[in-house]
């Protein structure tokens, strides 16, 4: 490098294209991938990249090093707390957005938890559609133990993921549990031993993708939309779905292929 030439800063966040799979990778393993300001600067940034792109199908998020994500920059957090608490809610509210965007995204989103997924980092677990872990890997929100508490959707996601007494247990004591235990509550879909974490988590994406992506988007928009309105909207809802999908090419084009016996491939029309 000659003298005074620019140095490229390093993507906390990277954005790799697998095929068909958006693969999303948290870059701060020296801080266990503690999330920052620039990290999250980051991420919009790579959700907004993957919306630009319409080959995508799937996205999988996971974490370099030996963690998935720690949640929040503590120190950061310590040193505003006195001076800066505005900046504190700007943070805690932009991380909640993004997970909520996360969980919105029309293309379903795995979880690779390669590691410790704890308070922050727990969250963008839960935003997840599907969650893929390696053996031993400890998650939990965590956020009493350190005297805080949840503004990324925590308090509100778990519930709606393992039996709510559960959920309560770990976030009243910020209990930390292994993903053996997150499988047998319905939270985390596969164990798999940490070599074979993506292999597995990038199978099970492109098992996902494999069928209608018009078909796929519809149905992730109204499992989301149902679990907040009372039965009988939330069955209209589906109706109405139905209705909107029954002129749809891709619905078309599974009928044909049930018809002549084969897989349905479509591009979501």
């Amino acid at each position: 490098m000659t003298a005074g030439a620019a140095t490229t800063p390093r993507r906390l966040v990277e954005l790799t294209a697998e095929g068909t799979i958006a693969m999303v990778r948290l870059n701060r393993p020296e801080r266990l991938n503690a999330l920052s300001d620039d990290m999250l600067r980051d991420l919009e940034t790579v959700l907004d990249m993957i919306d630009a792109r319409p080959g995508f199908r799937a996205i999988v998020v996971t974490g370099y090093g030996r963690a998935f994500c720690a949640g929040a920059d503590l120190r950061q957090l310590l040193d505003r707390l006195d001076t800066a608490q505005e900046e504190i809610l700007g943070f805690v509210r932009r991380a909640g957005q993004l997970f909520s965007r996360l969980e919105r995204a029309p293309l379903p989103v795995v979880a690779a938890v390669n590691g410790p997924a704890v308070a922050g980092g727990f969250e963008l677990v839960l935003a997840a559609d599907v969650v893929v872990a390696a053996e031993g890997a400890l998650l939990g929100d965590g956020h009493l133990r350190y005297g805080m508490l949840p503004g990324g959707g925590g308090a509100v996601r778990l519930e709606r993921k393992i039996p709510a007494n559960i959920a309560r247990r770990l976030l009243f004591t910020g209990d930390l549990e292994p993903a053996e235990r997150f499988q047998d509550w319905g939270l985390v879909a596969e164990v798999v031993p940490a070599g074979r974490l993506l292999d597995s988590a990038m199978a099970l994406a492109h098992r996902l993708t494999a069928g209608s992506a018009l078909g796929l988007a519809e149905l992730k928009r109204v499992a989301n939309a149902a679990r907040d309105l009372p039965s009988a909207e939330a069955l209209r809802l589906e109706f109405d779905a139905f209705a909107g999908y029954l002129g749809s090419a891709d619905l078309r084009a599974g009928l044909t292929a049930f018809q002549q016996r084969r897989n349905q491939r479509s591009e979501g029309r």
